[in-house]
């Protein structure tokens, strides 16, 4: 390989002769280029992989490998470069997200200030002798109408289990002819299950094998609806809605008491199921639970209603393993068979756990001690919600309950081994829902501050070494 001043050298000369081939073709948008010489087409490969060097250190390993490795240049207009990546999709995305990354990569090699196309594979060929080059790459054969899906989200990085296996054979059975094809599809299950990772992987997986989709949540649904009232435009957002072959739909729950948004949904599944397309829709409930019209809950029910469940103890042994290679970080097995004990029911705060183990371990800090604590941490940020619902009392009551007190008891002044871990449960749900520690004494007998905060601490780690505690405050 050349020397990089001689590479500099090289491309800057042939951007410079490229330039003045343009400023002779005055009022003519596209250059008549000569077919580069044979080292000038080698020099442009060799350019690129230096460019493709810096960017492995610059964009994170997974970025790297889905959207840049095996893109190659194809030629040289004006002062863009047109490179080739694997998909229209891929196009789409490093055009929007990593163009100014790339372009400053690219700028740093060549030592001037220059452009990045992508355009995906066989769009743009060579161009023969003497042909004009087109400055306009022909439109992908997918298109996304309107959405934004997340293509980290892919089905070889989704975890199978005995609780998602149905929901994820019914999206992988619409995109890969599998039999029969069933629609709609409704994936049902709690928040942080898994369902958006479902939906965004079907949305770029049918994308890229050239279908029309649409992807959005309730809320965009809605704005969008009552926008295109608004100014008129609403053949615009039937054009979205009604004519794609895959159409999913986010977080349905949140259509719930919007009649006029309802009624439009209704004739979205029958203007694409008409069509032959699909529908796919995720709720934290049933559409029979949700307060929606017969007509709509019926036609969704008409499909197939799968319903994620939280991980079993050997998948969330898998996930933490998994996710902890994600974070290039080996964690020792008694680390992560401690993180799948702790039963968390959400995909998303069984990856906090392994975040903060991670994270512990990175620090040399991570121990059996500190570990629990953490995970004690994340059993009371799952439980919340529950908590949010509460008011004080009731909580007091069903803490006393549980171990078979009153609250009196609970705020009295005995010390018995099971008083005891009754006051320390209720003083960390008490400190978890936001009460002060002054609250928190107020609440339990008009206790000591510093005996509050360390009865919080220890029924921090007695609810998460209990299912049943976290049950019971998740209840």
């Amino acid at each position: 390989m050349a020397p990089a001043p001689r590479r500099r050298a090289l491309l800057t000369t042939l951007f410079d002769r490229l330039a003045a081939t343009c400023q002779r073709e005055k009022g003519v948008r596209r250059c008549m280029l000569a077919p580069p010489p044979i080292a000038g087409l080698r020099e442009l490969a060799r350019t690129w992989q230096a460019v493709l060097g810096r960017l492995e250190f610059e964009v994170s390993t997974h970025n790297f490998d889905t959207w840049l490795r095996g893109t190659r240049p194809l030629r040289l207009e004006g002062d863009t470069l047109f490179v080739e990546a694997r998909t229209a999709l891929n196009c789409d995305w490093l055009n929007v997200r990593l163009a100014l990354v790339v372009e400053r990569a690219l700028c740093t090699v060549v030592g001037k200030s220059a452009h990045v196309q992508f355009v995906p594979r066989g769009a743009s060929d060579e161009p023969e002798p003497g042909a004009l080059v087109a400055a306009q790459a022909p439109p992908p054969a997918g298109r996304l109408l309107a959405g934004h899906p997340n293509c980290s989200f892919t089905f070889e990085r989704y975890l199978r289990g005995d609780g998602n296996r149905l929901a994820l054979e019914c999206c992988l059975a619409l995109v890969e002819g599998g039999d029969p094809l069933i629609s709609p599809v409704v994936l049902v299950g709690p928040p942080g299950i898994g369902k958006s990772h479902l939906l965004h992987a079907l949305a770029c997986r049918a994308v890229a094998g050239g279908w029309a989709v649409t992807l959005l949540n309730a809320e965009e649904f809605t704005s969008r609806y009552l926008a295109a009232i608004r100014r008129g435009t609403i053949d615009e957002f039937h054009a979205v809605t009604r004519t794609p072959r895959l159409l999913a739909l986010d977080d349905l729950q949140y259509l719930a008491g919007k009649p006029g948004t309802q009624n439009e949904l209704v004739h979205a599944v029958d203007a694409v199921a008409n069509a032959g397309g699909h529908v796919v829709v995720a709720s934290e409930r049933h559409p029979f639970d949700l307060d929606l019209p017969e007509r709509l809950a019926t036609r969704l029910a008409a499909g197939m209603v799968a319903r994620l469940e939280p991980f079993a103890l050997a998948d969330r042994h898998r996930f933490a393993e998994e996710a902890a290679r994600g974070l290039r970080c080996s964690l020792p097995g008694w680390a992560i068979a401690r993180i799948a004990a702790a039963e968390a029911s959400s995909v998303r705060i069984l990856q906090g756990a392994v975040h903060a183990a991670a994270t512990l371990a990175r620090c040399g800090l991570l121990d059996p001690g500190r570990l629990d604590s953490e995970l004690a941490r994340t059993c009371l940020a799952e439980a919340r919600p529950a908590l949010a619902g509460r008011n004080d009392d009731a909580l007091l009551e069903a803490i006393a309950h549980h171990f078979s007190l009153t609250t009196v008891d609970l705020t009295g002044r005995g010390r018995t081994g099971r008083l005891a871990e009754a006051r320390s449960v209720a003083a960390a749900a008490l400190r978890e829902r936001g009460r002060s520690l002054a609250e928190v004494a107020s609440l339990l007998g008009n206790r000591d501050r510093s005996t509050v905060r360390q009865l919080a601490r220890r029924g921090a780690d007695q609810i998460g070494a209990s299912s049943d505690l976290r049950r019971l405050l998740a209840g």
